[in-house]
């Protein structure tokens, strides 16, 4: 601010002369001016986002959980869980966990359930690894047996071609063992011939050879049959 001394508008103070008046004027007005107002103009104020931001690097950040690591993994993947309905996938995958523990399933054993109804789903074998090394490690060499595809197949209700491969049923000898009702299989020739067949009304265990050269053989109500080894 600058200040002007107009004699001629000038109060005389008595004993005081123009020029010593004008002085004194205007140490009065820088006196009043407020300078400690000015020095705090002069400091920048924190804006509400400087304010937001301090509050936010404070607050620490919270690690997710290994469900909320999986349930993000699985959402982004192409893969599903049967009976899943309204759970998250973690709950579901701590389900397959308890599935894996039981002897068979859906008369397969559970590695043989894994390769032929889980694997096949897309990016099956990634979410599985990654359920199982989370929630359920000791089921890994059931795992990577089915992976590997060194499982023991089952065969439960249908028709198989004789022969090495999917869908087939290797020759050998099965056992089939249970409260068995109304159990019935028959072998039939590639011309689908019966060459053998056996009905059990009832029976606790039936026994049967599948030969090199037969074309089918089938199986009704006789549970699950396993290789004798």
């Amino acid at each position: 601010m600058i200040f002007e001394c107009d004699p001629a508008r000038m109060r005389l103070v008595p004993g005081v002369g123009t020029a010593a008046a004008c002085a004194l004027a205007v140490v009065v007005m820088a006196g009043c001016s407020g300078g400690d107002a000015t020095e705090d103009a002069k400091k920048p104020s924190a804006s509400p986002t400087a304010v937001a931001s301090e509050e936010k690097s404070e607050a620490p950040e919270v690690p997710a959980t290994p469900e909320e690591d999986f349930d993000a993994m699985a959402m982004g993947s192409g893969f599903y869980f049967d009976g899943q309905g309204i759970g998250s996938a973690s709950d579901a995958m701590k389900r397959y966990c308890e599935l894996l523990g039981e002897p068979e399933l859906e008369g397969m054993s559970p590695a043989q359930w894994l390769a032929e109804k889980e694997l096949t789903k897309p990016d099956g074998e990634m979410v599985l690894q990654d359920g199982v090394d989370r929630f359920c490690p000791a089921r890994a060499k059931t795992l990577k047996a089915a992976v590997d595809g060194t499982y023991e197949r089952w065969f439960t209700d249908g028709t198989y071609e004789v022969g090495a491969g999917a869908e087939k049923i290797p020759p050998g000898t099965y056992r089939t063992t249970g409260a068995l009702r109304d159990c019935y299989w028959e072998r039939t020739s590639k011309s689908g011939e019966i060459l053998d067949n056996h009905f059990a009304t009832s029976a606790q265990t039936v026994r049967v050879t599948v030969r090199a050269g037969d074309g089918q053989f089938t199986t009704r109500s006789c549970g699950s049959w396993r290789p004798v080894r």
